[in-house]
């Protein structure tokens, strides 16, 4: 009873972060339906960019050497137009009048046609000129492609979820973004859902649904926002000097294959995607064709770069890669740069993070960051006793009998060892033992899923792989945060969650246990699926432990 209700929320969550998980699955699909990609974004919303402004913008390519900056780097940009010039292959922008009637410029690496007319995102980081500089105010984000990101009447920025929709606009004093009304639906209450309003200066905000109405009929008005490419010169040759790129090999556009990391205008190299490993390469260009030197001058690889779908290019090769694949597609990581990235450490959209958390505040969270250990199917299924097979973790498992196993907790005999073990949903062919700690898990799957999540002999409990430690986040202002609490009513106590939106977090105001408490949090060492764009959390739910 107590774990099917923290079961509800804990799938919401994940269902949540398997949505962000295949954003280019879903973007490949939605902009197929189309024969072409249409080119053109205003810089407002209802005008467009004088053409002129835009091929100074696509002639520009690499910067040289010394002047090489991670994609949405403004550091070294003063200026709208240096930063479109600076922009990469697979990144799009667009001009919005938020700014309190003047221009703020959205930079985005999703983009997709929405079959109306707009070249439109559901995720874009928004930057604005102040002071004689380029200043980074946040990252917008909405639930996906059928929820664009779009300008209302009064221009502000509307953004609308599955659950919530909210509107803001970025203050040019300060240069921060401010939400002037957000409705969210809370669903989790099973006799009616309950409102979670909010209007800037507003004493007497209403609890019922008018709030989200209201918003609702401002975002159908609307207008969405159109993105123009960028990063490509005007002989085809695309800017990737400087860019973090995700990459997909062959037909597989749901798990990455690597990273693609271009240090500079010749060289670069590769990370695996759990950081552990990559190879250092050398690369020329000639147009849209690239030649690749992986690991040697002696390795060459011919390519040809193709932007059809503009935030998804491709490199198609001739002959044999180390991708293993004809074709790769690539995916800019905004916000990231070279210098600094760990693919370990790279926790955008991550439907795989987690949080124990140490400390929290009405502003942030801290703790130790911590990924759940999966393993692939193939490997699992391809595995025998005394084989070697790596976690996306980069942990290294040794496949072990069943027999072996038992022999060495000696727990029964083995009939009732593996069937007391395995159950009914477990991989039966054997258990792997991990290198970290010498230990026995079992394997488990979903029949959807294409992972094994490695799991304890005898209980609920998942391997978790702590990737950094004293981490600290703060919480976005909308964001949804879901804790437990137990409630004690007729003499039973049950947990319950609570739905909070992240202005409303009281920290630390939460009661804990006492003798006499008939309801109380379990806030003390919580574990939290968390889920953070641009640093900063927007969904963090705490996960029920036996």
């Amino acid at each position: 009873m107590l774990a099917d209700k923290c079961a509800i929320i804990f799938i919401k969550h994940i269902i949540e972060g398997e949505i962000m998980k295949t954003k280019l699955i879903t973007l490949l699909i939605a902009t197929a339906l189309t024969a072409s990609i249409i080119s053109g974004c205003g810089k407002s919303a209802a005008t467009n960019v004088e053409s002129a402004a835009e091929n100074d913008a696509k002639d520009t390519t690499a910067e040289t050497t010394e002047n090489i900056t991670g994609s949405n780097d403004s550091s070294k940009s003063n200026t709208y137009e240096e930063l479109v010039a600076s922009l990469h292959a697979g990144q799009s922008y667009a001009y919005a009048p938020i700014c309190q009637g003047g221009d703020a410029l959205l930079v985005t690496s999703y983009t997709y046609d929405d079959l109306e007319g707009h070249i439109a995102t559901y995720e874009a980081t928004v930057f604005i000129e102040k002071d004689g500089a380029l200043e980074k105010v946040t990252t917008v984000q909405t639930a996906g492609t059928a929820y664009p990101i779009a300008v209302a009447k009064d221009n502000s920025l509307i953004l609308s979820n599955r659950n919530s929709i909210q509107k803001g606009y970025v203050d040019k004093e300060t240069g921060k973004y401010v939400v002037t009304a957000e409705a969210s639906i809370d669903y989790s209450n099973v006799e009616a859902e309950e409102y979670h309003n909010y209007q800037k200066d507003v004493s007497d905000v209403p609890t019922d649904s008018s709030v989200y109405d209201m918003l609702s009929e401002d975002y159908g008005n609307s207008e969405i926002l159109s993105f123009t490419s960028a990063g490509i010169s005007a002989d085809g040759t695309p800017n990737f000097a400087g860019g973090v790129y995700a990459v997909y090999a062959g037909d597989d556009q749901y798990n990455i294959n690597s990273y693609f990391i271009f240090d500079s205008e010749t060289s670069g190299h590769t990370q695996t995607p759990d950081g552990i490993s990559g190879i250092p390469f050398e690369y020329e260009q000639n147009g849209d064709s690239v030649t690749f030197h992986f690991g040697s001058a002696d390795n060459v690889t011919e390519g040809k770069f193709n932007n059809e779908y503009p935030s998804f290019p491709t490199i198609v090769f001739t002959g044999d890669n180390e991708f293993g694949a004809d074709k790769i597609t690539l995916t800019c990581l905004g916000n990231q740069d070279p210098a600094t990235f760990d693919a370990a450490k790279y926790y955008d959209n991550d439907n795989n993070l987690y949080m124990q958390v140490k400390s929290f505040n009405e502003n942030s969270f801290t703790g130790d960051l911590c990924r759940e250990e999966r393993i692939k199917k193939e490997y699992v299924e391809n595995a025998e006793i005394g084989s070697n097979i790596f976690s996306v973790n980069g942990t290294q498992y040794t496949a072990v009998s069943f027999e072996d196993a038992n022999k060495e907790l000696e727990y029964d005999t083995d009939e009732a060892f593996k069937k007391d073990v395995v159950g009914t949903t477990r991989f039966d062919g054997f258990l792997v033992k991990c290198s970290d700690d010498d230990f026995c898990y079992a394997l488990e799957k979903e029949d959807y899923a294409e992972e094994y999540t490695v799991v304890q002999l005898f209980t609920e409990g998942n391997q978790r792989k702590t990737i950094e430690e004293n981490v600290t986040f703060n919480i976005k202002e909308d964001c949804e945060i879901y804790l437990q609490k137990v409630v004690e009513k007729d003499g039973t106590a049950n947990i319950e969650t609570e739905y909070i939106i992240g202005r409303e977090f009281k920290g630390d105001n939460y009661p804990g246990w006492s003798e006499d408490a008939k309801e109380y949090y379990m806030t003390g060492d919580m574990l939290m699926a968390i889920s953070v764009a641009d640093g900063e959390l927007y969904n963090a739910v705490q996960v029920y432990i036996p």
